[in-house]
């Protein structure tokens, strides 16, 4: 893989590093995870056993007792001499990653915080849709997982770099930030005067739909999809009605009859961007895809 002999040293705790670890083990690095004696804070939540391991998974876990002289831990590094500036003196190929809330300069930098909190400061979480006028919280921890994205983007950057150069470098993400940049599409028709894309279920071609059995998302933004999906719903009455709100009920009305199987078989493998709402046992095991039994002579 691209990087085999690549070793890691995984000093992060919760999400974040964890994520990245695994995205550089997939690709061949060999991952050490050092956790305090305590343990890392995964492990105190509800479940967090499982947690961990899920996220470490053939991983090499050490402990080291931070009140030693040798357990030196993450938040005290650059106070104990083992921030990036001493230990490139002892190795300028070392690539040295930094995933922090809020950036590590600046009036924020040593403010306490989670996914949740990254997500308010950044605007991202006031895009989501209001469930008894309260801003929804994703049941993704989307700032956490795009940092670790981003953190393993950056050092398979640094390390190309270093095969130029010979040189590694310090590299750092901050998640406010980051999360900020995603918004960047709203920003912009904020800017221009315009509503932003109304992607949250206020569009009958953008929408969840409740079935006989779960629920299906339509997401046919293109005309071609969306005149599709009409016409194979038996609705192409509704063509002309791509970005009409009042058209949703009529979309539900007409979905609402036969189960998402039925509905995977009608659609077959036409181009109509829809796909069945999964739980995570389904998504594991295929299930609710394109085949299925054959659709039913009359929805009605």
């Amino acid at each position: 893989m691209s990087l085999d002999g690549l070793r890691v040293l995984d000093l992060s705790r919760l999400l974040p590093g964890a994520y990245c670890t695994q995205l550089l083990q997939a690709q061949g690095a060999t991952v050490t995870k050092v956790e305090p004696k305590a343990g890392d804070p995964i492990r105190a939540l509800p479940g967090g056993a499982a947690y961990f391991d899920a996220l470490h998974q053939g991983q090499l876990v050490v402990t080291l007792d931070l009140r030693s002289p040798s357990g030196r831990r993450p938040g005290r590094m650059e106070r104990m001499e083992l921030g990036y500036a001493s230990l490139r003196e002892i190795n300028p190929a070392l690539v040295y990653c930094a995933i922090t809330g809020y950036g590590s300069t600046g009036a924020m930098a040593r403010r306490a915080g989670h996914d949740l909190n990254y997500l308010a400061r950044s605007g991202a979480l006031s895009l989501m849709p209001l469930r008894d006028g309260v801003p929804a919280i994703p049941g993704l921890q989307v700032a956490d997982l795009a940092g670790g994205l981003q953190a393993a983007f950056l050092i398979a950057a640094a390390l190309a770099s270093r095969e130029k150069t010979g040189r590694g470098q310090r590299v750092e993400v901050s998640m406010m930030d980051l999360i900020q940049s995603w918004t960047a599409m709203p920003r912009a028709a904020r800017r221009a005067g315009i509503r932003g894309l109304p992607l949250t279920g206020e569009l009958p071609c953008y929408h969840v739909y409740a079935v006989a059995d779960g629920f299906l998302t339509v997401a046919a933004l293109e005309h071609a999809f969306w005149g599709e999906f009409c016409q194979t719903i038996d609705r192409e009455d509704l063509k002309d009605r791509q970005f009409d709100p009042s058209a949703i009920d009529a979309v539900q009305a007409t979905l609402r009859v036969a189960t998402r199987a039925e509905w995977a078989a009608r659609f077959g493998n036409k181009d109509v961007c829809v796909e069945p709402v999964l739980d995570l046992a389904e998504s594991e095991e295929g299930g609710g895809g394109p085949s299925g039994p054959p659709p039913p002579d009359d929805f009605s």
